[in-house]
């Protein structure tokens, strides 16, 4: 596949899932780790300390590997492990079960009106890949984890943005440049990841986090919710019209 450079007129939107464009919680996905960790070393994970919110699955193993005094060299070899279990885990408890009532407000208008404007969707998660998979089929969006970079193997968020850079150019043939892309999600990680990568951000409210503090972070633009279709877009306009000129 040849590859070339996006036009100034393209954009790479990167959707967060948990509290962006699903409600926060999920309850299945969270004792799915805890009993792939709980099978494969046999002790009761303690998650005391561990703030979840925009973390990534591998890292927050990571942080119970050295709660347990396990985050030693061997022990990293099993995180792979402990993902592809997690995800199985996940899909017995998933059950097949929809989705679709955990949207937040506005989300799937919201990726679907991105795409409609002609911006290439995708997703930046802490979630592990098949989990990812798993809950945005259900939800009715998967087709966003055909580009993207899931929590299963970074280290911390702020590496994912190169990650679905590589995969969005790799899907389409098309290479972004960070200034053309935009981070959609609801955490100070999600700020700090796009800063990180010199990308954008559009924080939204709809997680454990209000607008005040959110905004206190300086991301390119806040939004309550997604429930504005109109708002979003145009709120990623002026992100784009600010880092491009």
């Amino acid at each position: 596949m040849s590859v070339r450079q996006a036009s100034p007129g393209q954009a790479l939107l990167l959707f967060d899932i948990d509290g962006t464009l699903l409600i926060a919680g999920d309850r299945g996905h969270g004792r799915a780790l805890l009993d792939a960790f709980r099978e494969y070393f046999q002790v009761e994970p303690d998650t005391t300390g561990i703030s979840f919110a925009g973390m990534l699955d591998a890292q927050i193993t990571r942080e119970l590997l050295r709660g347990h005094n396990l985050n030693h060299q061997s022990t990293e070899d099993r995180i792979v492990d402990i993902m592809n279990r997690m995800g199985e885990l996940y899909e017995q408890y998933l059950g097949g079960r929809s989705l679709v009532e955990r949207l937040l407000p506005g989300a799937a208008s919201a990726v679907h009106a991105a795409a409609s404007v002609g911006w290439t969707t995708g997703t930046l998660t802490g979630n592990a890949r098949r989990v990812a998979e798993l809950k945005l089929a259900a939800a009715g969006l998967g087709h966003l984890v055909e580009i993207g970079a899931f929590g299963d193997t970074a280290q911390d968020r702020a590496h994912l943005v190169e990650a679905a850079l590589v995969s969005a150019e790799a899907r389409t043939g098309v290479r972004y440049d960070a200034r053309q892309t935009v981070l959609i999600g609801d955490t100070p990680r999600d700020i700090a990841a796009a800063r990180h990568a010199n990308a954008g951000v559009v924080a939204v409210a709809t997680g454990r986090y209000d607008p005040a503090v959110l905004a206190e972070l300086e991301p390119d633009a806040v939004l309550d919710d997604l429930s504005d279709t109109d708002a979003f877009i145009l709120a990623v306009e002026n992100v784009l019209h600010a880092r491009l000129g």
